[in-house]
């Protein structure tokens, strides 16, 4: 049985932290989701124990723990990649999880550190890049390049062939029609419709979705 923490706190970490174990209890995974790192001083959230700041992630993972790392923030991707990055966590030391309520297609390729939720299809010859979420309810069409440290929130909708490049962040119920290209820390908000590429370090927004600012402003939605 694989010993998961996670690296989040409120949240992203709870939602999926008690997505693997409703797969553990209901269908017999082989992998419990036991705490958290955090640098706040929470000792508990909802009820699950904070073991400790980021920085005890080496240690833990050199003891045979499993990790995600869920801390992600439209507008911070940069900041927060490179937090994790300078843990040096190894990759074998990163968990993969596909809910069993998921359709993955036998030709995808997960990295490590890849979490795929309840209700997800994703379709043939996709790749997902290491620590890459995506939610419930979000479907993935063929043949993507999705590189690490996306984050697609529930409900959103990925044609084909596109590439989406590092820390792409995917507000929920947007949609992205295929053969596009979605630049690095780019941002989509909530509902949007995107019809064409976006630049790095964008926030688009809207049907059709069009430039809003830059992702370095100050970000309120």
């Amino acid at each position: 049985m694989d010993k998961i923490i996670i690296i989040g706190g409120l949240g992203t970490a709870i939602v999926i932290g008690e997505a693997i174990n409703h797969a553990k209890n209901n269908f017999g995974t082989k992998a419990e989701f036991i705490g958290l790192l955090n640098d706040a001083e929470e000792t508990t959230i909802h009820g699950y124990p904070v073991l400790g700041t980021l920085d005890k992630a080496p240690e833990l993972a050199r003891e045979g723990y499993k990790f995600l790392f869920t801390i992600y923030k439209m507008g911070g991707q940069p900041e927060r990649i490179k937090r994790f990055r300078d843990l040096n966590i190894p990759d074998e030391s990163l968990y993969t999880f596909i809910h069993p309520l998921s359709f993955v297609s036998p030709s995808v390729k997960l990295s490590p550190g890849v979490v795929v939720m309840p209700n997800v299809s994703v379709s043939c010859g996709t790749e997902i890049g290491k620590c890459s979420l995506v939610m419930s309810n979000v479907s993935i069409g063929h043949d993507n390049t999705i590189h690490e440290h996306c984050f697609f929130t529930a409900n959103s909708c990925l044609g084909s062939y596109l590439d989406i490049q590092e820390g792409v962040w995917v507000g929920m119920n947007s949609t992205i029609r295929g053969k596009q290209t979605i630049g690095k820390h780019a941002a989509i908000g909530i509902g949007s419709v995107v019809v064409k590429d976006i630049p790095e370090n964008e926030l688009w927004i809207g049907s059709p979705a069009r430039f809003h600012k830059s992702v370095h402003d100050k970000i309120t939605m």
